[in-house]
């Protein structure tokens, strides 16, 4: 009997004194993408709509500043739009599937349509955007950025400044970029 306790202890000790099993290593991908990040100044000719420079970040492999360009003027359009209300112009930028998540507030692309393009008192006289950084991923590009927008009362000529940070994707729909969606993040009123 002790003969085969012995047994069974040498084996069971045998066993737990194994040498582990062997642990794969995680594989390093050394073709991993390399991203390069440019701050670009551009020349603003809008006189109500300022935006002076932004932060590129792209695969440094692939040349996206045409579609950087791109988004740049769509991103101004997008307040002359509203300072217009004309419907053609949010039809030409917001994508088929667009979405506008503000502050208190959402909305599908038509609904966010008809609110932009009824009367109201309030107009937006001047947008100022900072700290505008753009990414792209794959096929959608990342824009985030404060902006102030300065409104006026057409009524009374009160004045009143929002200070809002966002978050916009594009996409390209129709050979065009567009608007995908558009998220507040932040929100002050001065």
């Amino acid at each position: 009997m002790k003969y085969i306790q012995m047994l069974l202890l040498s084996t069971i000790l045998g066993i737990s004194c194994s040498e582990p099993k062997e642990q794969k290593t995680p594989v390093v991908d050394e073709s991993a993408i390399v991203y390069s990040i440019s701050e670009i100044t551009i020349e603003d000719s809008t006189p109500t709509v300022e935006i002076k420079k932004y932060t590129l970040i792209i695969d440094a492999e692939q040349n996206r500043t045409n579609d950087a360009e791109q988004i740049i003027n769509l991103k101004r359009r997008w307040p002359l739009a509203m300072q217009s209300q004309n419907l053609e112009e949010f039809e030409a930028i917001l994508a088929k599937e667009f979405t506008f998540k503000g502050i208190g507030e959402f909305f599908n692309r038509t609904d966010y349509m008809k609110n932009r393009i009824k009367p109201d008192d309030w107009k937006i006289t001047f947008v100022k955007y900072d700290n505008l950084c753009l990414q792209f991923i794959n096929d959608l590009a990342i824009l985030t950025y404060k902006n102030k927008i300065t409104n006026e009362n057409v009524k009374t000529k009160e004045i009143e400044i929002e200070n809002i940070t966002w978050t916009d994707i594009f996409l390209v729909e129709d050979e065009q970029w567009k608007i995908k969606s558009s998220h507040a993040i932040d929100y002050r009123m001065e």
